[in-house]
């Protein structure tokens, strides 16, 4: 299995830029929502890379704090994660708000196990149930009713199964009785679960993984924060990965380190310096991934907050399977 980068694939707007690219997700029509934190944070762009729309933009009505995760639910609406301001919001296709969860600017306790303290994600269940990843303050995963009711939550800080370190997104298999996947990353593995929360399995070996979906044959897509993607069979058997061949300096993690141009890491485990821009197909920090019908891969990317380097039409890339 083989993709390959399609460079200069999104037509924006004279003068309009991507800044770090938190999020991308495709809807029914392979139209592709890129969520990042410039002055147009949601821009949406047809399967062809031609724009459509845009929302959110600073000084508006919905503008966001610091967007961070975003997908388009089986019922057509659009669900936004807003780590900095603690709330998830619900919005039309068209950008009208129509459901916000989370108090914004107001955050729960750290680790207390109550929504929200820097959610994540959030995706939405055949019923309309939507699961939010709650995801740097917390390690939880909360379920609220189509009304935004809160209706359960599990998880808690550890690696024991059904346990959490850094729950950073899910992902919702209707295909599969709803099964969720959660990324769960710094334990560097993918959780699932059934609806109820039960715990079913995981896929461990990963570095970092930052988000997980699912393609239209059935193979599963992971972008993992230590500059790579994963390509899995429903086993857990790897059909592709690249990224590898980012050569860095100082101690390996996983066997490769990532350093990029005089910019500390600001994680501890990822250390070095950039020395230079990795160039096209190849990733600095994955922070999102989303798979079109015809099993393109779009890889969204937030490097500047990770380790100071600005990738700019880099931030987001498209892969077609070749």
């Amino acid at each position: 299995m083989r993709y390959e980068v399609v460079e200069g694939f999104f037509k924006r707007p004279k003068g309009w830029t991507f800044v770090e690219v938190a999020d991308v997700a495709v809807d029914a029509d392979d139209n592709v929502f890129v969520f990042n934190r410039g002055r147009h944070p949601v821009m949406i762009f047809d399967r062809d890379g031609n724009f459509l729309d845009a929302w959110g933009e600073i000084g508006g009505e919905h503008y966001f704090t610091f967007p961070h995760g975003l997908t388009v639910g089986v019922d057509g609406f659009v669900y936004t994660a807003d780590s900095k301001d603690h709330s998830i919001r619900k919005f039309t296709p068209e950008g009208r708000r129509v459901l916000t969860l989370g108090s914004p600017h107001q955050t729960a306790p750290a680790f207390s196990g109550a929504p929200f303290n820097r959610p994540t994600h959030a995706a939405v269940a055949s019923n309309g149930d939507s699961y939010v990843s709650d995801g740097y303050g917390n390690a939880q995963i909360h379920c609220f009713d189509g009304e935004g009711r809160h209706r359960f939550s599990w998880g808690s800080p550890g690696r024991e199964p059904g346990q959490f370190n850094t729950v950073h997104s899910v992902f919702i298999d209707h295909a599969d009785g709803d099964t969720l996947y959660v990324a769960d990353r710094y334990n560097n593995r993918v959780q699932f679960f059934a609806p109820d929360g039960e715990y079913i399995g995981e896929w461990g070996g990963l570095r970092l993984p930052q988000s997980v979906r699912k393609g239209p044959n059935g193979e599963w897509v992971v972008a993992e924060l230590s500059h790579r993607v994963t390509v899995l069979d429903g086993d857990g058997t790897v059909l592709a990965r690249w990224g590898d061949d980012v050569v860095v300096d100082d101690a390996p993690i996983g066997g490769v380190e990532l350093a990029l141009p005089e910019a500390p890491s600001r994680d501890p485990m990822i250390r070095g310096k950039v020395h230079h821009e990795p160039g096209p197909g190849l990733f600095c920090a994955p922070h999102g991934i989303a798979v079109d019908s015809r099993g393109s891969l779009y890889v969204a990317e937030a490097s500047e907050s990770w380790i100071g380097l600005d990738r700019g039409d880099r931030s987001v890339q498209k892969f077609v399977r070749r």
